[in-house]
């Protein structure tokens, strides 16, 4: 049985968009034809990831990798996750096992055309570490999708990016594929508004438990 290993590359742990991403090509792939464990990245990892973890990512046929934009890069704990793994590929010759790598990566603006440079990280890891790259889902607004799946041709669409990830899993393409775009069929205007309510959303609760401190 093929393992796919799926990677929530946010902090937010189970509140993360970015897993709700993972959970959409999870149900796509079935239950019955992969094993499909997944890793969620933490923060203060001092000693590093444990070598359980990293031999999950090194056994894998192919990683679904899902993060939120951070400065327009990766997140500092999915960067660790990702070194420590290079570093333990390197030292236990595993590297260039033609595991296939696919990033979803959401972002909070409108464009998702913003998430190039992260992916372009991506590809550059996956040539370093000697994996196989092969495309990205580039999601605008990534809170707002998932907020807003119930329509039905922003879910269509999302739904099309995951079935891209899957077939081409299950075909084992070896064909150059371009960055499947997603971006949410909602004005303007009320994406920045819903943004907005998100963020004073996030700073009363960040408050809140800072007072706890």
């Amino acid at each position: 049985m093929k393992r796919i290993c799926f990677i929530n590359g946010s902090l937010r742990g189970k509140a993360a968009s970015s897993l709700k991403f993972l959970h959409g090509v999870d149900k796509l792939l079935g239950d019955k034809e992969f094993e499909k464990p997944i890793i969620t990245v933490r923060a203060l990892m001092p000693g590093g990831y444990p070598e359980e973890i990293l031999k999950i990512i090194g056994s894998a046929h192919a990683l679904v990798i899902a993060f939120p934009l951070f400065s327009y890069s990766l997140p500092g704990a999915l960067m660790r996750l990702l070194e420590d793994y290079n570093a333990y590929a390197k030292q236990n010759g595993s590297r260039g096992v033609a595991t296939r790598v696919y990033a979803i990566v959401n972002c909070a603006f409108a464009a998702p055309e913003i998430n190039a440079e992260a992916i372009r990280v991506m590809r550059n890891f996956c040539r370093n570490a000697g994996l196989e790259w092969r495309f990205a889902l580039s999601i605008g607004c990534g809170p707002v999708v998932v907020l807003a799946s119930g329509i039905p041709f922003l879910r269509m669409r999302i739904r099309r990016g995951f079935r891209e990830i899957t077939d081409d899993i299950r075909q084992d393409r070896r064909d150059l594929r371009e960055t499947f775009m997603v971006k949410p069929f909602i004005s303007k205007r009320i994406l920045l508004a819903i943004r907005d309510r998100m963020e004073r959303k996030a700073q009363l609760r960040f408050e809140k438990e800072t007072k706890l401190y």
